[in-house]
C-alpha cells in the first residue's frame, strides 16, 4: 500500500506539474499574442507618424516657397514705390515750372496795354494779387 500511495502521490505531482506547464503555456501564448498586437500597433503608429512628418515637410516646403514669393513681391513693390516716388518728384517739378509759366502769363496779361485799357472801362483790377 505504501507503494500505491507513493504512486498516487507521484501521479498527483505529475498532474500538478502538467497543470502548471499548461498554465505557463497559456501565459506564454497570451504574451506572444500581446507581443504581436503591440508590434502591429507600434508599426501602425510609426507609419502614421511618418505620414505626419511627410505632411509637415511638404507644408514646410510650401511655406518656404510662399515666403520666397512674398520676398520677391516685396522687392517688386519696393521698386514700384521707388518709381512712383521718382515720378511724383518729376510731376512736382513739372507743376512747379508750369505754375511759374502760368504766373508769368497772367502777369503778362495784367501788365499788357490791352488789359489796362479794358480795366479802365470795366473797373477790373490792374494788378494781380
Amino acid at each position: 500500500m505504501k507503494e500505491n500511495h507513493k504512486v498516487d502521490e507521484l501521479l498527483g505531482n505529475i498532474a500538478k506539474l502538467k497543470n502548471t506547464i499548461d498554465e505557463k503555456d497559456e501565459v506564454i501564448e497570451g504574451l506572444r499574442n500581446s507581443l504581436a498586437e503591440t508590434e502591429l500597433h507600434l508599426k501602425t503608429a510609426i507609419e502614421e507618424k511618418d505620414e505626419i512628418i511627410e505632411g509637415l515637410n511638404a507644408s514646410k516646403e510650401e511655406d518656404t516657397e510662399m515666403i520666397r514669393g512674398l520676398g520677391e513681391s516685396k522687392e517688386k513693390d519696393t521698386e514700384m514705390i521707388r518709381g512712383l516716388d521718382e515720378s511724383l518728384k518729376e510731376t512736382e517739378q513739372y507743376l512747379k515750372i508750369a505754375i511759374e509759366e502760368w504766373k508769368k502769363t497772367v502777369d503778362g496779361i495784367y501788365n499788357s496795354t490791352t488789359w489796362k485799357i479794358v480795366s479802365k472801362f470795366t473797373k477790373a483790377q490792374t494788378k494781380r494779387k
